[in-house]
């Protein structure tokens, strides 16, 4: 009886030793603010106050940018879809999370970022890496999910993922102002850093990066 009970506590250390993903929460349903009052207060910044974003606030932030609708608040209905449009059947935009611990895939499905790379690895991705930033969001898309009509057309399919990356963008930029971050899109990376860093398959490349900060 003792040695089972010495390995359960032992597979039980090594899974909280080796596991590192990141459960998340629901998304908050009330901020309290209005939609105006974030759209004027959001902003492009550069300049942050170094601090750790809490999991409640992290879970919201990366809801508006890709989450699934959920249930509606009111009527209790539940909602197909995600929190942004897609054309086509397939969701082709992925969301990544880098922190100093790692890089994070956000599946809104299983409620959890995905550790796929462990280290701080934001400096790899650009050159103007911003240090009191407290999130560095990678964008990426994937062509072997481009709906049927682009199939023949990589070019345009690109465009049309980068437009629908820019909807996630734009909800996480205002999800962030209503806890007073501020936030600012980059395109210069370095996509094979990039790719490494998230370890993306050979149909999925990165779009742009966005870093986001609490404001002074």
């Amino acid at each position: 009886m003792k040695i089972i009970l010495s390995i359960v506590v032992f597979a039980a250390m090594t899974t909280a030793m080796f596991a590192q993903d990141i459960p998340l929460k629901e998304p908050q349903a009330k901020i309290g603010m209005d939609l105006f009052d974030l759209i004027k207060a959001r902003a492009a910044e550069r300049s942050f106050v170094s601090r750790d974003i809490p999991i409640a606030d992290l879970s919201t932030i990366l809801w508006a940018g890709n989450g699934l609708k959920g249930a509606d608040a009111v009527s209790g209905a539940s909602k197909a879809g995600r929190t942004i449009p897609y054309s086509g059947d397939n969701v082709y935009m992925n969301i990544y999370a880098l922190t100093s611990k790692g890089v994070y895939r956000y599946e809104p499905e299983a409620k959890v970022l995905r550790q796929v790379s462990k280290g701080d690895m934001r400096a790899q991705l650009t050159p103007e890496y911003i240090q009191t930033s407290s999130l560095m969001l990678l964008f990426t898309y994937d062509f072997a999910k481009a709906p049927s009509f682009l199939k023949s057309n990589p070019t345009l399919f690109r465009e049309m993922a980068s437009g629908t990356a820019g909807y996630a963008a734009e909800n996480i930029a205002l999800a962030a102002a209503a806890f007073k971050m501020g936030s600012i899109i980059m395109y210069n990376i370095k996509p094979p850093a990039a790719a490494s860093a998230a370890r993306l398959g050979k149909d999925e490349s990165p779009l742009f990066i966005m870093q986001v900060g609490y404001l002074q």
